[in-house]
């Protein structure tokens, strides 16, 4: 399969092209070329605001993996981080579905939900959380990711393209995770975002999947760990942070984590193999 992966030169792209290199032909579609590239790896450099690049890029390709976006509020404005987010998804999903490619899977954010980034702290409705939590972005970049979503969906109404968004949490390198263990002590920094993480190697497979996959016509669904990134069970932390849903939280005993990959694991055969526990 002929593979175009925007924004393959950044950090997930980095480990997707090398899940993915064994198995297709793949261009990287990004502003700057990818660093040390696997074997047969080639890269076109564009802007996916582009419209007239993007076209030219995804003429002759199967499918396109979309991960081009700002990846959040912390060093752009508002206005751009939307409006670089939302055209581009556009753009991706107008000449894909014109050119007759099989299908996109897209990155969204568990940042859908609109709670890691609230101006105006919010909780969990339900826990744990999976794809059927209302959405309820606040900030630029959540609701960026909310717009990707149901412009996912519009285009598969459309054109009939297969269209996969895939929803991680905090994303999880090897290197990083001194870093991350070390921040276990403070439960704060990571309250946010739930305590949920997936280890970026069991994203690019949870990606590969859902490229490979021949079922399905148009899905959201998280790709996450199966652990909380925390010490101490959610039904203890989870009220601490979010007062008034001890309730809810009752059930997060041991290791189990907020957000869960449940449909992700039935439809795709999706199962994570990395936790931070075994890089103590």
């Amino acid at each position: 399969m002929r593979v175009v992966v925007t924004g393959g030169s950044g950090r997930i792209g980095w480990w997707l092209l090398r899940e993915l290199a064994p198995r297709h032909e793949v261009v990287v579609f990004d502003r700057l070329a990818p660093a040390d590239p696997p074997p047969g790896v080639t890269h076109k450099l564009g802007d996916c605001e582009d419209l007239g690049a993007v076209y030219d890029v995804l003429r002759g390709a199967d499918a396109v993996v979309h991960l081009a976006a700002i990846p959040s509020n912390q060093f752009h404005p508002y206005p751009t981080v939307f409006r670089t987010n939302v055209i581009g998804t556009y753009h991706v999903g107008e000449a894909a579905g014109r050119l007759g490619l099989h299908k996109i899977v897209a990155a969204s954010s568990i940042n859908a939900l609109g709670i890691t980034m609230a101006e105006r702290p919010m909780s969990p409705l339900s826990l744990p959380i999976d794809e059927d939590h209302p959405r309820r972005p606040q900030d630029a970049y959540s609701l960026s990711k909310l717009i990707d979503e149901e412009t996912m969906a519009a285009l598969h109404r459309r054109t009939g393209i297969t269209t996969i968004s895939i929803r991680p949490p905090l994303v999880a390198w090897p290197s990083r995770y001194p870093e991350l263990i070390a921040e276990l002590d403070d439960p704060s920094i990571r309250h946010r975002v739930l305590w949920s993480y997936c280890d970026v190697r069991d994203l690019a497979v949870g990606f590969r999947l859902a490229l490979e996959d021949q079922t399905l016509d148009c899905e959201t669904m998280f790709i996450t760990a199966d652990d909380a990134l925390a010490r101490e069970p959610l039904a203890d932390l989870l009220p601490r942070f979010y007062p008034g849903i001890e309730t809810l939280a009752a059930g997060l005993t041991g290791t189990a984590p907020a957000v869960v990959s449940a449909r992700a694991k039935r439809l795709l055969g999706y199962q994570p193999r990395w936790s931070w526990r075994g890089h103590t």
